[in-house]
């Protein structure tokens, strides 16, 4: 009998370490939130794979799948509109959202891991005819079948939340001071450096100005894993694969 009792209390704890492992944890910080807003902050709302979760402290828990993309709906009472932005919830770690004062958003660290931000670009074939151009906010690189470097968003203010806008576009170089009559540009952007980030200690930040002819593709992302997120295209089948 007591052998049976260990063997079960040894099963049912196995099975509750193997829930915890399929299942990340979201919950919420209320510390940052002043005394006068707090009314006004507890009508914002998050929707996470269609869960709802709200300034409570309370905890949402969501199964983890590194094969498919997910979405966090997210209400802003601020000016009443909901932004929808993918992610990956890879694997089961635990998150806090926190409310960001200054733009509205609001900020996502993690207990279990550092999250990774950044994006990796690349072609999977050589397309000598045309231009791409990745971006991650105001930063972008300019893409080619050789692309290893991932980038992340340099320019960014130290205050921004961690939602960023990630795509992809095919592109052409355009200067109005030269050519008047050109089309007017519509990208203006902070260029990733040549030599890396590490070289921005001995170089000046280059901007690049460009003109948009076709979206490859496009969303509202925040990185939850340590892992980039890789975005590869093909110009020969004009598809697009995520990582």
């Amino acid at each position: 009998m007591k052998n049976q009792k260990s063997i079960l209390l040894f099963m049912l704890l196995l099975s509750n370490q193997l829930f915890a492992q399929q299942f990340a944890e979201f919950t919420t910080d209320t510390t940052r939130i002043q005394s006068h807003m707090r009314e006004r902050v507890a009508k914002e709302v998050w929707y996470i794979n269609g869960q709802e979760m709200h300034y409570d402290g309370k905890f949402v828990r969501v199964k983890t799948n590194p094969n498919k993309f997910d979405t966090i709906i997210y209400y802003r009472q601020n000016n009443k509109t909901y932004d929808t932005v993918l992610c990956n919830i890879q694997s089961a770690n635990k998150y806090t959202l926190s409310y960001n004062e200054c733009c509205g958003f609001f900020y996502i660290k993690s207990e279990s891991i550092r999250i990774n931000k950044s994006v990796l670009f690349s072609l999977k074939n050589k397309d000598e005819k045309h231009i791409y151009l990745g971006s991650t906010g105001m930063t972008g690189i300019l893409v080619n079948e050789n692309n290893s470097e991932t980038i992340f968003d340099l320019c960014r203010s130290a205050m921004a939340s961690p939602l960023t806008f990630v795509s992809l576009y095919q592109v052409e170089e355009c200067n109005s001071e030269i050519d008047e009559s050109i089309e007017d540009c519509d990208i203006d952007i902070c260029l990733w450096p040549e030599n890396g980030y590490e070289s921005l200690e001995f170089e000046e930040q280059e901007y690049g100005n460009y003109i948009r002819k076709s979206r490859k593709m496009g969303f509202a992302w925040i990185g939850l894993n340590s892992d980039p997120l890789i975005v590869t295209y093909d110009p020969i089948t004009n598809k697009i694969t995520y990582e």
